[in-house]
């Protein structure tokens, strides 16, 4: 897992609910991040399969997580 999908799964832990839901790039920018790390921070943890990734760019955790 690369630092910014660390410091993105650290800080949605933090200020969200399990079952809510969450804009990557919202958490991301509070953090430092560009929008583009951000979102491929959400990529990464997708692929891992902690987040499930919506259309409108919005992510959730994962049922499994």
């Amino acid at each position: 897992m690369t630092i910014e999908a660390e410091q993105l799964l650290a800080a949605a832990l933090k200020k969200v609910d399990l079952h809510g839901g969450f804009q990557p790039a919202e958490l991301g920018a509070k953090l430092g991040m560009t929008e583009l790390q951000a979102d491929a921070a959400a990529r990464v943890l997708a692929n891992a399969g902690v987040l499930v990734l919506g259309f409108d760019r919005s992510a959730e955790f994962s049922p499994d997580f």
